[in-house]
């Protein structure tokens, strides 16, 4: 998920005209000698009182006496920002055009501080209290049907990425049904719609258990972003999940039988048999390979063999490339299992190592292929493409360290350390 920097919010509080209520006048004289407690109390009585209380002069004060409050150094922990919204809101209501640049102004700053504690909140796993500050920035986004910021494009924006964190905070902390409807929402926007979406639509889908939902969601979202491995990875899982692989198997190798040179669904389907052979937990734990082990890779290596025939893609090559250093990684495991110093310890051990390099071997090539393919963009990488090229690069060092090939080693290692500043 996306990574925001806190905006700062900060703005001047004006002391304009004094008003004709004198509790109103109070308020502001307290705010100018900046005694907030007084001006604070003062307001109050206004805004309580049945002669101002629907004076929107009377909440706009209130609102300048809060947020001047908030802006104060020792307040900065504080939640004065919380009155400050509802006056101003209140202000919107009695009388939109009230004071309306200054208004707005005064908004953007209370939508800031709502976006700020809602980001800390969500980073903290306090998903309740997110929801709640996501939801306040949206609501001063909509204010007025949207028309009121539409030309503040940074209000704007916020007010979309917290429209879907909002969506995101209801996921974590349960809230299903209104996660479902801010998702449903962000999926078709265009400021925040990305893949990620989908697959937690389809999170919210499964824990609602509606199969129909969560499988259409996952076709579609792989029609918007055809080359997004994460969400074919989501469906194939649903299938073996639900211990439904050959039934998926069947259906691919069907398609595929109409059109053989399809590379999405060769590639879907040595996934799947990629899958079969090294299955995962929920949490992507190895879970212990199956008894079928060498038919279904021998099908996985055949299938991404045949992508490649019919398309050369980084991708494809890095995941045939996988299939052959995760099979030389069970055979190191072996290795590392033999404890004894005999002769026929010996034997077995160099027997497997044999076995072990032939595999590197055979994985390397494709590694490589796939980190020339994308080095030229190495540094503007994102998403599932970074992904594939930071894998190579592990997996291809990690080999030649084997092979005591150390500069290549080396060589690899300034690649992936490049990526990473």
């Amino acid at each position: 998920m996306k990574k925001f920097v806190l905006i700062a919010a900060c703005l001047s509080i004006g002391v304009g005209a004094f008003a004709q209520k004198s509790q109103i006048r109070t308020a502001k004289n307290y705010l100018g000698e900046k005694n907030y407690e007084k001006a604070k109390a003062a307001i109050e009585e206004a805004v309580n009182s049945a002669d101002t209380k629907d004076d929107p002069y009377a909440w706009h004060v209130r609102g300048t006496v809060y947020l001047a409050m908030q802006q104060e150094p020792a307040n900065a922990d504080k939640d004065y920002y919380n009155e400050a919204g509802k006056s101003l809101k209140k202000v919107v209501q009695l009388k939109s055009d009230y004071e309306k640049d200054d208004v707005n102004n005064k908004l953007f700053a209370v939508a800031i501080y709502n976006y700020n504690t809602a980001l800390g909140a969500f980073d903290k796993r306090n998903y309740e209290v997110a929801y709640k500050h996501f939801g306040e920035v949206v609501e001063i986004g909509e204010l007025e049907n949207g028309k009121r910021f539409a030309k503040n494009k940074t209000l704007d924006t916020i007010a979309h990425q917290s429209a879907l964190y909002q969506g995101y905070s209801a996921y974590y902390a349960n809230k299903y049904d209104e996660a479902l409807t801010l998702l449903l929402k962000a999926k078709n926007d265009p400021i925040v719609k990305a893949a990620n979406i989908y697959l937690m639509l389809a999170d919210v889908y499964e824990a609602k258990n509606d199969e129909a939902n969560l499988m259409a969601t996952l076709a579609e979202g792989k029609k918007e972003y055809p080359n997004d491995k994460t969400l074919v990875n989501r469906e194939l899982n649903v299938y073996i999940k639900a211990g439904k692989s050959d039934q998926l198997v069947a259906k691919l190798e069907e398609a595929i039988k109409t059109d053989p040179t399809n590379a999405d669904l060769l590639f879907t389907l040595g996934i799947a048999y990629d899958n079969m052979a090294n299955p995962k937990d929920a949490k992507g734990t190895d879970l212990p390979k199956p008894a079928n082990y060498a038919d279904v890779f021998a099908k996985a290596e055949q299938a991404y063999m045949n992508t490649l025939k019919v398309t050369d893609k980084a991708d494809y090559n890095y995941n045939l490339g996988a299939l052959y250093f995760n099979r030389a990684v069970i055979v190191n495991e072996q290795m590392n299992a033999i404890t004894g110093s005999s002769s026929a310890d010996i034997k077995k051990y160099d027997g497997l190592k044999a076995q072990r390099d032939e595999w590197f071997d055979k994985a390397l090539p494709y590694l490589e292929k796939t980190v020339t393919s994308l080095d030229v963009q190495a540094t503007s990488l994102k998403g599932e493409d970074k992904n594939t090229y930071m894998g190579a690069l592990v997996a291809a060092k990690e080999i030649y360290a084997k092979q005591n090939k150390l500069d290549k080693a080396t060589e690899f290692k300034k690649k992936l350390e490049a990526v990473n500043k």
